[in-house]
């Protein structure tokens, strides 16, 4: 197994606010989409683990993915819209909400998964998440 997990909140969507009135309202954080990228062509499979709704995430996704592209101007997405041509392609992949209850993986590449199910992988990335080692450092370091 290939795939790597990212939380969605603080690691991919800024969450300035907390969670506020349930929304995503924030910008990405810097990099995000640009590092989720590199990941996929070094051959991991990735994808989003969060407790909202993954269709939330998705529809936040299209949008933000196109507006923070440097690459294409306003006049180059007006010539995507429309289209057959998915607009999340721009930054080299897709994203699918992982909604069948029957898929234990996510092996998939070049397609950013979005899930609130925790899935196999061989790193959680996390802004909330503490490195375990033994019970008595968790005690130490909380």
């Amino acid at each position: 197994m290939n795939t790597i997990a990212i939380n969605f909140d603080g690691v991919i969507h800024q969450y300035s606010k907390g969670w506020h009135d349930g929304s995503i309202y924030d910008r990405p954080v810097t990099g995000s989409f640009e590092t989720i990228r590199e990941l996929m062509e070094k051959g991991f499979s990735v994808f989003i683990l969060s407790t909202r709704s993954p269709w939330q995430i998705k529809k936040w996704l299209d949008k933000e993915l196109w507006f923070w592209d440097p690459m294409y101007s306003v006049e180059r997405k007006k010539e995507f819209e429309g289209s057959d041509t998915d607009k999340n392609y721009i930054y080299g992949f897709d994203s699918e909400v992982i909604w069948q209850p029957w898929v234990k993986f996510w092996n998939k590449k070049k397609v950013l998964g979005i899930t609130n199910k925790k899935l196999p992988a061989i790193s959680y990335i996390d802004d909330r998440a503490h490195k375990f080692t033994n019970w008595n450092e968790v005690l130490k370091s909380v």
